[in-house]
C-alpha cells in the first residue's frame, strides 16, 4: 500500500504521481473523489478528453433546487495524472471518497462557498502553516508551498518518496489545528471512513501493489483508519453526476476558487516545461512570461511602454531573487516582484496603466477545456449551446468579450439582446448589462444601443444543468418562472396590483416570451380595472409607455391591445387622485413622485383617447379643487400648485395665495416645510424665479424657535436637495440681498468656517444657554431684560 499526499493541482505533486507510477507499476491506483463517478471513468479516459473540465455533481438537499459542487481537473492536477497514468499501465481505476450526495446532507446547502470538492481552506486557516510562512519570509501560504515544494529542480520532483514525506509531515502539522468535532461537523472524518473502507477492500481483492491519491490533509488519517481496521462506507443517496467543461478563470485561487493554484496558465507552462524534458522549468517560464507580457502591454498602444531593457532588468531581478530566496528557478513570486519593480514605474497603481489586469489575464489563462460528445448534456444545456451559437457568442473561451448591440437597427442583434436578457433572467452569469435602456426602470429608453460584457463560461453551464429538470428549453424554463411569479402575486396579497403585473409584461417581452403576451395583458387589464392604488395604476401606466416607445426591439408591435390598455390607465388614475388629499405624511413623497408622473404621461399622445378631450384639462381640475380644499395634504397641495403654475393653469398671484395659506400667520411649522418639499419636488426653480415665494419661506423661517426649526430641519434638508448647484447659487444670493449682504461675503465666510467650527459654534451655544438659564437669567434668551 502506498500512499501518496497531494495538494490539488499541483505540478509537483502530479509529476511526483507520474514518477511513483512508473516506478511502481500498481496493480491498482485509488483517487480521492466521489465513488459515484467509477461510472464516468471511460468518459474520463476518453483521448477527446482536453483539460481543464469538470465533474458537475448535484444532489437533493432539501432546498428548492438542487445542491451543486465541481470537481475540476487540469492537465497538472495529481489526480488527472493518475488516473491515465495508471490507464497506461494497465492499472484498476477506482475513487473512493463519499458521493456528493452524503456530503452536502452531512454538511447542508452551504457547504463550501465556491460549490468546490476540493476546498484547502485547512493550509489557509492553520496556525501552523502561519508560523512557518513568517519564519522562512513567505507572505501567504501559496509562497510557502512554492518556496518549499513547486520550486525543487525536476530530478527532485522525481524522488517522490522525498516529496511525499515532506508533504505529509506539513499537511500532519496543519491537521493538529483542527479539533476532531470540527472534523466531524465539517464533514472530513466521514469522507475519511468511507475512503478507509474502499482501500481496506481493495487490499483484500488487489494482487500487487495499490497506490491510494488523496488530499494530503487527509492521509495521516486514512493510514491510522486503514491500521486500525477502521471505517465504514455508508450507503449512497441519488445524485447525478456530468462531465462539463471548465476553464482556468474558474481554477484560479485569485478568483476564489478554494483548492486551487493562483494562476493556472502560469503553472500550465512549467508543467509543458517539465514534460518537454526542461532541466530548468522555472527559467524558461519567466523569460517566456516576461516578454508575452511585454508584447502585450505594448499592444495597448500607449505611450509608456515596456521595452528590451526593461524586461532584461526585470529577467536579472528574477534570477537574483531566486538566488536570494533560495530557489534552484525564479518562481511565481519571483516573477511578480521582478515585475513590479521594473515594469510599474512611479507610484504603484499611478503608472501600471492596465498592466495589473494583463497579469491577471496572462498568468491565470482563460482557457476552456473539451469534453466528448458520448458524454451528452441534459436537453436544456444543449438549448443553451444552440442559441448562443446563433447569436455568435463564442463557446470555446471564457474569457469576457464586449458586446454591443444596434437593437434598433439590427435584427439580429434584437434577437441576441433577448438571448441574453433571457439568460439574466434565469439567473445563468451570461453576460452582464454595461449600458442601454434598462425597461424594467423605464430609464435609459432615449439610448439605442445596448453594450453587454459576456462570457460563456463554466458556471453557465452548470447553472442550465441545474435548471434541466425544470424544462428541456429555456423559453420553457422561462416561461414556467413567469408563471410562477403571476401566481406569487397572488398569493402575496397583490393580485390586483397592474403596477407588479405590467412588470411580468415588460420581462416577458424583454426576454422574448412573447406568446405569452395576450395572456399577460388581458391579466393586466383585469388588475387595472380592480387597482386601488394610485401609485400601482401611475406605474403601469409609465411602464406601458415604456413598451410603446421601445416597441420595436422588444417585439410589441403586432399587440393592438397594448395602446388600448395604455388609455384606459388615465381615466383610472384621474378617479384615484382626488383620494390623495387624506394622505398620510409618510406617504406624501412617493405619491407626489406618483402625481409627476401623471402629468409627464398626460403631456403624451399615449393618454388620449379617440373620444377627444384634452387629458391636463381634466388633471388640472382636479388639481385645483385638491389645492383649494383645506384639509388637503399640504405635499400633495405644494405639488398641485407647482404643476398648476408650470402648466399656466394658474397664474403668479394664484401661486402667491396658495403659498401665503401655507407660509401665513398661524401656518404649522411641519405643514410648512411638507408644501414646501411638495412644491420643490415638482418645480425647485420656483424659489429663484418667484422672490415672493422666497421671501414668504424666509419670513416663516424667521419666525421659528429654535425647536422648531430642528424639527424640520431634516425635510428642509431634503426639500432643498431638489436645487441643482446653480439653483443654490441664485438662492444664496437672492437671500443675501435680503439680508443687505454681498454674496462675496457669504462665499467667503462658507469658505472659512468649517465643520468642526460650526459643531464647536453649536457646543459653546449650547454651553452658554445652561450657563444663563443656571445664573436665572433666562429670560435673556428671548432678547427681554431681566426683572
Amino acid at each position: 500500500m502506498y500512499f501518496a499526499p497531494l495538494r490539488h493541482h499541483s505540478p509537483a505533486c502530479a509529476w511526483a504521481v507520474r514518477a511513483m507510477l512508473h516506478e511502481l507499476r500498481p496493480c491498482a491506483v485509488l483517487v480521492e473523489g466521489p465513488d459515484s463517478f467509477n461510472p464516468l471513468l471511460p468518459l474520463l479516459l476518453d483521448p477527446a478528453c482536453q483539460p481543464p473540465l469538470a465533474v458537475l455533481c448535484q444532489a437533493d438537499a432539501g432546498g428548492e433546487s438542487p445542491a451543486s459542487a465541481f470537481f475540476p481537473f487540469c492537465d497538472y492536477s495529481p489526480e488527472w495524472v493518475g488516473l491515465r497514468t495508471g490507464q497506461e499501465l494497465g492499472a484498476q481505476l477506482a475513487f473512493i471518497d463519499l458521493p456528493w450526495a452524503d456530503k452536502a446532507q452531512l454538511r447542508g446547502r452551504g457547504e463550501d462557498e465556491d460549490h468546490s470538492l476540493m476546498a484547502e481552506r485547512y493550509f489557509q486557516h492553520s496556525r501552523h502553516i502561519d508560523e512557518l510562512a513568517a519564519r522562512v519570509g513567505c507572505r501567504d501560504h501559496n509562497e510557502l508551498w512554492d518556496h518549499l515544494f513547486e520550486l525543487r529542480p525536476p530530478a527532485a520532483l522525481a524522488d517522490w518518496r522525498s516529496l511525499f514525506r515532506d508533504i505529509y509531515h506539513y499537511c500532519a502539522e496543519t491537521r493538529v489545528d483542527y479539533e476532531a468535532e470540527v472534523l466531524e461537523g465539517d464533514g472530513s472524518l466521514p469522507r475519511e471512513r468511507h475512503m478507509a473502507a474502499h482501500v481496506r477492500h481493495w487490499r483484500t481483492q488487489a494482487q500487487g501493489n495499490i497506490v491510494v491519491l488523496t488530499g494530503g490533509f487527509h492521509t495521516p488519517a486514512l493510514l491510522d483508519l486503514c491500521a486500525s481496521g477502521g471505517g465504514s462506507a455508508p450507503g449512497s443517496a441519488a445524485a447525478q453526476d456530468w462531465l462539463i467543461r471548465y476553464s482556468f478563470d474558474q481554477l484560479d485561487a485569485l478568483n476564489g476558487y478554494g483548492a486551487g493554484m493562483p494562476a493556472p496558465a502560469y503553472y500550465q507552462r512549467i508543467w509543458e516545461a517539465l514534460q518537454a524534458g526542461d532541466q530548468e522549468p522555472q527559467r524558461s517560464v519567466t523569460l517566456d512570461c516576461l516578454g508575452g507580457i511585454a508584447q502585450q502591454y505594448s499592444g495597448l498602444g500607449l505611450v509608456e511602454r515596456i521595452g528590451t531593457a526593461d524586461v532584461q532588468a526585470a529577467a536579472l531581478q528574477a534570477m537574483r531573487l531566486a538566488g536570494l530566496r533560495g530557489h534552484p528557478g525564479p518562481g511565481r513570486h519571483d516573477l511578480m516582484d521582478a515585475m513590479q519593480s521594473c515594469f510599474i514605474k512611479g507610484a504603484l497603481g499611478e503608472s501600471a496603466h492596465g498592466l495589473p489586469d494583463i497579469l491577471r489575464r496572462y498568468l491565470g489563462g482563460s482557457r476552456l477545456g473539451q469534453v466528448p460528445a458520448s458524454a451528452g448534456a441534459p436537453p436544456l444545456l444543449e438549448d443553451g449551446r444552440r442559441l448562443a451559437r446563433q447569436c455568435r457568442i463564442r463557446l470555446d473561451d471564457a474569457q469576457p468579450r464586449n458586446s454591443r448591440l444596434e437593437i434598433y437597427r439590427k435584427p439580429a442583434h434584437r434577437l441576441r439582446s433577448r438571448f441574453l436578457h433571457l439568460m439574466r433572467y434565469l439567473d445563468c452569469g451570461l453576460g452582464r448589462q454595461v449600458s442601454g435602456p434598462d425597461y424594467l426602470a423605464g430609464t435609459r429608453l432615449d439610448l439605442m444601443v445596448e453594450e453587454w460584457e459576456v462570457a460563456w463560461t463554466p458556471l453557465v453551464e452548470a447553472r442550465l444543468v441545474e435548471l434541466a429538470p425544470q424544462g428541456s428549453t429555456l423559453q420553457e424554463v422561462a416561461l414556467r418562472r413567469l408563471r410562477e411569479q403571476e401566481t406569487a402575486l397572488g398569493a402575496a396579497g397583490q393580485a390586483q396590483s397592474a403596477g407588479r403585473a405590467v412588470g411580468l409584461l415588460v420581462q416577458a417581452a424583454a426576454v422574448g416570451l412573447h406568446e405569452r403576451l395576450p395572456a399577460l395583458l388581458d391579466l393586466l387589464s383585469r388588475h387595472l380595472q380592480a387597482d386601488a392604488s394610485f401609485v400601482s395604476v401611475v406605474q403601469c401606466a409609465r411602464q406601458l409607455q415604456t413598451l410603446w416607445r421601445a416597441r420595436e426591439p422588444l417585439g410589441m408591435q403586432g399587440q393592438p391591445g397594448l395602446a388600448r390598455l395604455m388609455q384606459s390607465c388615465w381615466p383610472a388614475a384621474l378617479f384615484l387622485l382626488p383620494a390623495l388629499a387624506g394622505c398620510k405624511e409618510e406617504e406624501e413623497a412617493a405619491l407626489v413622485d406618483a402625481v409627476l408622473a401623471l402629468r409627464e404621461f398626460g403631456r403624451s399622445e399615449y393618454s388620449r383617447e379617440d373620444a377627444g378631450g384634452e387629458p391636463l384639462q381634466q388633471l388640472h381640475g382636479l388639481l385645483g379643487g385638491m389645492a383649494a380644499r383645506k384639509g388637503c395634504a399640504p405635499g400633495i397641495a405644494g405639488a398641485a400648485a407647482a404643476i398648476l403654475y408650470l402648466d399656466a393653469a394658474w397664474d403668479q398671484q394664484q401661486l402667491a395665495q396658495a403659498a401665503a395659506r401655507r407660509f401665513g400667520p398661524g401656518a404649522q411649522p411641519v405643514d410648512a416645510v411638507r408644501f414646501l418639499s411638495g412644491l420643490m419636488a415638482a418645480a425647485p426653480e420656483l424659489l429663484v424665479t418667484q422672490p415672493a415665494l422666497l421671501q414668504a419661506l424666509d419670513q416663516v423661517l424667521d419666525g421659528w424657535d429654535e425647536r422648531d426649526f430642528m424639527r424640520c430641519l431634516p425635510e428642509l434638508r431634503r426639500a432643498f436637495s431638489a436645487l441643482k448647484p446653480a439653483e443654490t447659487s441664485d438662492v444664496a444670493r437672492l437671500l443675501a440681498q435680503g439680508l443687505g449682504v454681498e454674496p462675496g461675503e457669504l462665499q467667503t465666510a462658507s469658505a472659512v468656517l468649517s465643520e468642526a467650527d460650526m459643531l464647536a459654534g453649536a457646543e459653546l451655544q449650547s454651553l452658554l444657554r445652561e450657563g444663563l438659564e443656571r445664573d436665572g437669567l433666562h429670560s435673556w434668551l428671548a432678547g427681554k431684560e431681566p426683572a
